[in-house]
């Protein structure tokens, strides 16, 4: 029986320090290497390594190995596959990486899978066994979402994960919207957003054994009557669930009350900016700061827990932005929030016209190491002030005196939710300067 060992590549510490970023246990139970797991045949004895965890053993008796790696993980995973090489062990490289950067994963990869994972991923192991891999696999059309196999969640070692672990299930792929700076909806071949049937989602809930589920998905809700249709078998299973979504859905009372009693716990909202100028021209339009504070209303008097993503750096952004932001967030008790520098990933519209206006700095480094870094020209600001800007919001935003006056005492699992997002971050607004939150699902 030929042995397969899938690994989940860590980050390295800093540019300065090549060490992997290590953990002790994990806070999620992940999706990625188990459902990897699930796709190969039974003809393969699989075991799963977490390279955050423990440290790959090189002369392990394996036949082939696949790596999976996001641009921050890319470099140690090119060491860790090098190696694998080295000793004659055939390599199968993917992950987000591999969309835009498949010709660089090449260099240290027998094969690349470029795109989603179903059909190709079997087919990249059958090649291997049979000794004639290909150095190029691509999708051409959407995968089928249908029938998706159940994780192997078996193969994980429990001693891996925190006490309370959510599992990560995906109910979807894709976006339904085209945002300026981001590169998501393009990663798995810009197929738009697909979900799947609502019962085959549930059953995987039930054979997971999770009480706290996490739905690993850009967009959860990208049709509403078809989520709401999961949210009414998601009620009898009696779990928490965490998901990310749309503001426009915080203004719905009717969904948010039907999420509610399904178990929402805590939903991350992608809001980007308060100011609707900086919105528009990141083509997200549909989010309309009027709204905002009546969104929020609707979300604290159903004691939902919920952060926000934001986005500094876009063309309109002065420098009194970030104390109005913080404001806002002070003045409506938001429960948490996570500041990021606006990054002009390949494959997006800002990239194209960042690279054409000739502001992209040190594109080879763009998201390769954790931190808190800016990869382009601002247009308001320079560069060093941005970066100083937004790692001070995230101290004040996360200093003890913030939290104990937006949050309230823990007395709900919302309450104790919102406290275990404010102390991680909090962790990573201390020391901004070389750490980012980047857990891998």
């Amino acid at each position: 029986m030929p042995r397969l060992l899938i690994i989940q590549a860590a980050a390295y510490r800093s540019r300065a320090d090549r060490r992997p970023f290590r953990i002790r246990k994990r806070k999620l139970v992940g999706a990625v290497m188990p459902y990897l797991a699930a796709l190969a045949s039974k003809e393969w004895e699989v075991r799963l390594l977490d390279d955050e965890i423990e440290e790959p053993d090189y002369s392990a008796p394996v036949d082939a190995v696949a790596i999976t790696a996001r641009t921050v993980t890319s470099l140690r995973a090119y060491e860790v596959a090098d190696k694998f090489r080295a000793r004659g062990v055939p390599v199968l490289m993917g992950g987000p990486h591999a969309t835009f950067y498949h010709e660089e994963m090449a260099e240290h990869a027998d094969g690349v899978c470029i795109g989603e994972g179903e059909e190709l991923f079997p087919r990249m192991l059958a090649d291997a066994a049979a000794g004639h891999l290909r150095k190029f696999y691509r999708r051409e059309s959407p995968a089928d979402l249908r029938g998706m196999p159940t994780p192997r969640w078996d193969l994980l070692n429990p001693k891996h994960f925190v006490f309370y672990k959510p599992f990560v299930i995906q109910q979807s792929r894709g976006c339904p919207y085209s945002c300026d700076f981001c590169a998501e909806r393009r990663l798995n071949g810009d197929y738009g957003w697909r979900h799947r049937p609502p019962e085959e989602v549930v059953e995987e809930i039930k054979r997971c054994g999770g009480r706290h589920i996490f739905f690993a998905a850009s967009q959860f809700v990208g049709h509403k009557e078809r989520t709401m249709e999961l949210l009414e078998k998601l009620v009898p299973l009696k779990i928490h669930w965490s998901a990310l979504f749309s503001p426009r859905f915080g203004l719905d009372g009717k969904f948010l009350d039907l999420a509610k009693r399904s178990g929402l716990l805590h939903v991350n909202m992608g809001i980007e900016s308060i100011s609707q100028e900086a919105l528009d021209s990141m083509k997200k339009k549909f989010n309309a700061t009027q709204s905002y504070e009546d969104m929020i209303a609707n979300l604290h008097a159903r004691h939902i827990s919920f952060s926000f993503n934001f986005v500094f750096g876009g063309d309109s952004d002065d420098p009194g932005i970030f104390e109005r932001t913080h404001s806002f967030l002070r003045d409506n008790k938001v429960p948490a929030a996570y500041f990021n520098i606006m990054v002009p990933l390949r494959g997006t519209p800002l990239y194209e016209r960042m690279k054409a206006d000739g502001r992209m700095i040190d594109e080879a480094n763009m998201e390769r190491w954790p931190g808190t870094v800016c990869h382009f020209r601002p247009m308001r600001l320079t560069g060093e002030d941005l970066v100083e800007n937004v790692r001070r919001l995230q101290r004040e935003f996360y200093s003890l005196r913030s939290m104990t006056r937006r949050l309230r005492w823990p007395r709900t699992m919302s309450d104790l939710a919102s406290w275990n997002v404010n102390l991680t971050q909090r962790k990573v607004a201390m020391n901004s300067a070389t750490m980012n939150e980047f857990s891998e699902f």
